[in-house]
């Protein structure tokens, strides 16, 4: 969906309207700049309105991120679910914040987010809503511009036939739900920070067991 046509907002969006990082739109809601709701599951929602209202009132006092140089090494998230997105990115770019952490919502945001820029690693849902994460895991595989980038799959449907298709179509690992933070901190420190070859990783076997049972 368009975000200039929500009329309720995540943070996220609102760091993407703004162009602040999602912890600066925090940062306000904090400091009851920004009024947000909370939905049952905790997460702050923003009415357009009240964005609206406070571009307004506090427009000098709004903050923007400095924008990620092209040096910088990029994590890129693709995920559905809101609650999963925001603790992996939130996550990620508290354990390395000199990383770039960006995401994208669905198959289709992926592959617009691919098109500008080509990330160190993509950490990949399978099962989404349109262009499934299969489709954008073969998409990445036949680019010659993206192949070479680590692929990721983090899944809750870890059944045999759904891990042995990724690994064909060219998954780096594929990792169960829920997501252990000490595994992704050794893949991204692995991968990306150190810029070692993904076949000397290793991650505790019960992140991807269910695949050999």
């Amino acid at each position: 969906m368009d975000l200039n046509s929500k009329e309720v907002l995540s943070t996220f969006e609102v760091a993407k309207i703004v162009g602040v990082h999602h912890q600066t739109v925090n940062s306000w809601v904090r400091k009851g700049w920004l009024n947000a709701a909370r939905t049952p599951g905790g997460h702050r929602r923003i009415h357009r309105d009240e964005l609206e209202r406070f571009l307004r009132k506090h427009q000098q006092k709004v903050e923007t991120a400095p924008a990620a140089e092209p040096s910088t090494k990029q994590v890129l998230i693709v995920e559905d679910d809101d609650a999963t997105r925001e603790f992996l990115v939130r996550a990620i770019h508290e354990m390395f914040p000199a990383l770039d952490v960006d995401y994208a919502t669905d198959g289709y945001d992926a592959g617009r987010k691919l098109s500008r820029r080509v990330p160190n690693i993509v950490f990949l849902d399978l099962m989404m809503p349109g262009l499934d994460g299969f489709h954008v895991l073969r998409d990445i595989r036949s680019d010659t511009r993206l192949r070479g980038i680590h692929v990721i799959v983090v899944t809750g449907h870890h059944t045999r036939k759904n891990g042995e298709e990724a690994l064909r179509s060219g998954a780096n690992l594929v990792l169960t739900k829920p997501i252990q933070l000490d595994v992704i901190n050794k893949i991204v420190q692995h991968l990306v920070v150190e810029d070692r070859p993904v076949d000397s990783l290793k991650v505790p076997l019960e992140s991807i067991a269910p695949f050999f049972e």
